[in-house]
């Protein structure tokens, strides 16, 4: 508010300086030069562009017409900042606003010769037309195009000397203790280092490019890849570095230099420690598609978060170290204090973080797979860093918290190496003791050397009980694999070959029936009580 307020009294004071300095007609004459001048000036630019345009549709030199009419620009600026110069010279204006003014004039003319040397190193287009053809190719086209960028960075840096050397009034007095050739020192390394940084560049970026398709040099391809933006921060570094040394600046300056140099410095490292992890991150995802390891692409994931996460925290209190110079001690207790505030306001998210972890590592089930948790059937589909999310058979999507998955019981159906079969076969109790003999020993050989079933455990097939209706037959065998639908198309077929041996056999199963025996006891005679016929209930003695 202060520094708001300081501008607002310069600018009043500014123009009280004007208004007492001059008379009406002084005024009066200075703006009407002013309005006029750029009244004629929006004329010529629009003359000229009609003028353009009738060139284009004729026609005729094609070819010059971009490079004319780029001139058009530079004359604008040049003579907007006469007409400034002229509209003041009736005036009698305080030194401040004649600094002032003087520096946007100059500014315009910075600006037009800017302009014009792009305009120049935009007509290199023509030279390379007239030049000999073997010449012409051996000149590459990005080669040129790299040449075009500094030779318009070397026009930003001669319009930016020429205003400041001008302009010296407008720049503090430290910047003139130098002397002229220690700026071009400086204008010289930093090209140095700008035209080393880009060749340097363009070297790493070609060498990558050719490793594209070689798998075995994969790790040097993603090295030298990690290495160009650290590179050009290193030679940014430098170059600031450079300047510091050879000009003679204040202390304030020096300082901001210095600070600048050492958190380029960290950033080089950090960011080259950051891409470096594209290695880690390869050589994980070679291992996990190997097909003797445990983990998966959600291992990969997972590494590669919590890794870049660690890096940028510690990235950043490196950054912070070099910018306000304060020891790495007293910046990890601060962020040990805003780490635990954060632990505790997020303790859920961070349960269900490590949670994952044990999920990852201790790898109970994997993506695809069937699992019977807390009574819910159905398939994972995605294993987050919250939250597992199974499809159970109904359709219907469940999401479970990693904190929770760690620690309940989970049961991998679709890991188990077999699925056995445990069935009874009941047959009636009026079948004779050879029958019942040839039941079992049918449902032997339909089962004996089976391709289908798992050679480790043979079927087993026993007469084992008396139900209440049937004798019981124990049949109990193991299919060799973990497919439900093809085991259920086994059995099937056992069943259908099992329903045909005792049809031809003349074995009956049993179903649930009841019979009922009468015993003879002179002691507890037995009546029958009839009721609605026409002599009324009556109950009918039966004896022996």
């Amino acid at each position: 508010m202060e520094a708001i307020q300081n501008i607002s009294q310069w600018v009043q004071s500014l123009a009280q300086g004007f208004i007492k300095g001059n008379d009406l007609w002084q005024i009066v004459l200075s703006v009407a030069i002013l309005v006029a001048g750029f009244v004629l000036l929006e004329f010529l630019w629009r003359f000229s562009n009609r003028q353009m345009g009738k060139v284009l549709k004729k026609g005729v030199l094609k070819e010059w017409v971009p490079y004319v009419s780029g001139v058009f620009p530079i004359l604008r600026l040049a003579f907007a900042a006469f007409i400034l110069k002229v509209a003041a010279a009736p005036l009698l204006l305080p030194e401040q606003l004649t600094t002032l003014l003087a520096g946007l004039e100059m500014f315009l003319v910075a600006m037009a010769l800017m302009f014009f040397v792009f305009l120049l190193v935009s007509m290199l287009d023509l030279v390379k037309l007239v030049m000999p053809v073997g010449t012409r190719r051996k000149l590459s086209t990005k080669a040129f195009k790299n040449l075009k960028g500094t030779l318009r960075i070397v026009g930003v840096v001669i319009a930016a000397g020429f205003f400041v050397y001008t302009q010296k009034a407008l720049f503090p007095e430290w910047l003139w203790k130098s002397a002229w050739w220690d700026y071009l020192l400086i204008v010289i390394v930093f090209a140095v280092i700008y035209i080393g940084g880009r060749l340097f560049s363009v070297f790493l970026e070609t060498m990558t490019d050719a490793m594209k398709d070689t798998e075995e040099k994969a790790h040097l391809r993603l090295i030298l890849s990690a290495a160009i933006w650290p590179i050009r921060f290193l030679l940014l570094a430098i170059a600031v570095y450079a300047a510091k040394e050879i000009l003679t600046l204040p202390e304030g300056a020096s300082s901001i230099l210095a600070t600048l140099v050492s958190v380029l410095g960290a950033l080089v490292v950090v960011l080259f420690l950051y891409r470096l992890l594209d290695v880690l991150e390869y050589q994980l995802t070679r291992f996990v598609m190997r097909d003797d390891n445990e983990f998966d692409m959600n291992f990969v994931q997972m590494v590669r978060i919590v890794t870049r996460t660690i890096v940028i925290i510690f990235g950043v209190i490196y950054l912070l170290k070099a910018a306000t110079g304060k020891p790495m001690t007293t910046l990890l207790a601060g962020l040990g204090i805003g780490g635990l505030a954060v632990a505790l306001a997020a303790q859920d998210t961070l349960k269900n973080l490590f949670g994952s972890f044990m999920l990852m590592i201790d790898k109970p089930f994997g993506v695809g797979d069937w699992v019977l948790v807390e009574g819910t059937n159905g398939r994972v589909e995605e294993i987050g860093f919250r939250c597992t999310r199974i499809r159970n058979f109904w359709g219907h999507l469940l999401s479970i918290p990693n904190e929770k998955m760690a620690s309940i019981t989970i049961e991998n159906v679709q890991s188990r190496p077999y699925i056995r079969r445990w069935m009874n076969v009941t047959i009636t109790y009026d079948t004779p003791p050879d029958k019942v003999e040839r039941a079992v020993e049918i449902i032997k050989e339909i089962l004996k050397d089976s391709p289908d079933l798992d050679p480790s455990n043979p079927p087993k097939v026993v007469f084992n009980d008396f139900n209440d209706a049937s004798l019981n037959i124990l049949v109990v065998y193991w299919f060799r694999h973990n497919d439900y639908w093809k085991s259920i198309e086994f059995n099937e077929v056992v069943n259908f070959e099992i329903l045909r041996a005792f049809n031809e056999e003349g074995i009956e199963f049993a179903f649930p029936t009841t019979t009922t025996y009468l015993a003879h006891d002179d002691r507890r005679p037995l009546t029958i009580s009839l009721s609605g016929g026409p002599e009324g209930d009556m109950e009918v003695p039966l004896t022996g």
